[in-house]
């Protein structure tokens, strides 16, 4: 599959350094379809020299206040701009991230559609923004400011690339940072249009940087001296790496690192309450997104009732090109997903549980592509119950007996894995459902639906991370507070 935007960057060898394009340092790179493994693009990659001159430029422009100090009015005018370029950009942009990533190009559109109004929601919260008042106080007057934090580095992965520039970029630019964005490799085409776009809004000069670049380039930034903020979509691993490398600094950290998200079942409420929300809400993107609902919590009694309409409704779903809109799943986004999904299939198996869907590691097309696998006879110590795997494998576990539950037990196995992102609660007394959900150790819990608002504050608990983005807290994550005490 082809289209205009593989073919105008088929063999760039630009990078998108403080707002101008600049030729890469980095080695030659394949963009390579998951659909196919074929190579759609071929690009140069940034390198830590690339990463260095972005800084540069962050750091001279926040320093000098062309940004930092610009009316926040203005501010919110350009990043308006720069959404209303992604907006018109936004086929382009949709088919791209089909290509290198393998979203189906339903999900690419119906997400980007959400972006659009991330994007706007985020600017009318910082036209609003109280950035300076004065209080009286038992001791006095105190003025209190807002202030930017100043140059922030915001880590990126594969799964949204569009998403978490109006859940993290947009934010900081709006409070007045100068910020250089570290794309995932895989997001490349993604990544150089919605540069484009970010120069068609004409911000000044040095304000952004966007690398699409290996680990080493994060690792180059977030240890940099001259940033002040970090802000980290990605792995547990990756997350303890980068406050190691934020540490000697004391850098701002904001970690947003994943789950393994349960939805647990409440008595008696009727299947098709349920999986209307639940399906999408564990198999939307092939299961590669955090907040996916990876973990089915039913009472013992129902467990049979709800893994038949489990499998019924996923065995239904074509799973074919990402391009063809009557496929309903994609490949996994890459070799490397692919492999690793793969292997806990065949981890689940070993441990002795038993799938009653998929359980096959080979596809016979070429591609990356993994049938949905359900998990029945699941144990709550398994690595497969406990670890995030990133890919379309749910776990079915139960509680209670045949002749009752007790619903401590299903909570305590919500609660028993490292992760707190986010959860989903089904019952038909929405009493019961809130207080269940006032019990789970998760950042964001969803009554009776799946997935989460992306206008409210998201983050996790434990180590699914910590600080909050999306809403007005999204900005505050890149704002400090400074006292001034009036004579």
């Amino acid at each position: 599959m082809t289209n205009s935007s593989t073919a105008r960057f088929a063999a760039t060898e630009r990078v998108f350094v403080g707002g101008t394009w600049e030729r890469a340092h980095g080695e030659p790179y394949d963009v390579l379809s998951p659909a196919t493994g074929e190579p759609v693009a071929r690009v140069l990659l940034p390198s830590a020299e690339d990463a260095d001159e972005s800084l540069a430029r962050a750091r001279a422009a926040f320093d000098d206040g062309r940004w930092s100090r610009l009316p926040a009015s203005r501010r919110a005018d350009l990043v308006e701009a720069f959404g209303a370029a992604f907006a018109r950009r936004r086929r382009e942009i949709d088919r791209a991230w089909v290509q290198e990533s393998g979203p189906t190009a339903a999900h690419a559109a119906a997400l980007n559609d959400a972006v659009e109004l991330m994007w706007r929601d985020q600017v009318a919260h910082a036209r609003a923004l109280v950035t300076r008042e004065v209080r009286d106080l038992p001791d006095g007057r105190v003025r209190v400011l807002r202030e930017p934090v100043g140059v922030a580095v915001v880590v990126t992965t594969w799964n949204g690339p569009a998403l978490y520039f109006a859940m993290k970029v947009v934010p900081a630019l709006l409070a007045g940072c100068t910020v250089v964005v570290k794309t995932a490799v895989e997001s490349q085409l993604t990544s150089r249009l919605i540069a484009e776009c970010a120069g068609e809004a004409g911000l000044p000069a040095g304000v952004l940087s966007i690398l699409a670049a290996p680990t080493g380039v994060s690792e180059r930034l977030v240890a940099d001296p001259r940033v002040d903020k970090v802000s980290l979509t990605g792995s547990v691993a990756a997350g303890r790496q980068v406050m190691a490398a934020c540490a000697p600094h004391l850098t701002g950290l904001t970690l947003e690192l994943g789950g393994k998200s349960p939805a647990i079942v409440v008595g008696d409420i009727a299947v098709d309450k349920v999986l209307p929300s639940f399906v999408p809400g564990f198999i939307a993107y092939q299961g590669q997104i955090c907040a996916a609902l990876t973990r089915l919590i039913v009472p013992k009694r129902r467990r049979g009732e709800f893994v038949e309409a489990v499998v019924g409704a996923l065995s239904e779903m074509r799973v074919g090109d990402p391009g063809d809109p009557a496929s309903d799943l994609g490949p996994l986004s890459s070799l490397r997903q692919y492999e690793r999904v793969r292997e806990y299939i065949a981890i689940g198996i070993a441990e002795g549980a038993t799938p009653v869907l998929g359980g096959q590691t080979e596809d016979p097309r070429p591609g990356h592509y993994v049938s949905p696998t359900v998990f029945v006879d699941v144990e709550p110590h398994m690595r497969i119950a406990q670890e995030e795997i990133f890919g379309p494998v749910l776990c079915v576990l139960t509680y209670g007996d045949d002749e009752g539950e007790d619903l401590a037990d299903a909570i305590a196995l919500a609660n028993g894995t490292r992760y707190g992102l986010a959860a989903s609660v089904y019952a038909d007394d929405e009493d019961v459902a809130a207080d269940v959900a006032a019990r789970l150790d998760s950042g964001t819990v969803s009554i009776n639906t799946a997935g989460v608002s992306l206008f409210a504050p998201f983050g996790g608990t434990r180590q699914s991370g910590f600080g909050r983005e999306n809403g007005a807290e999204g900005i505050a994550e890149f704002l400090r507070v400074k006292s001034v005490k009036l004579s």
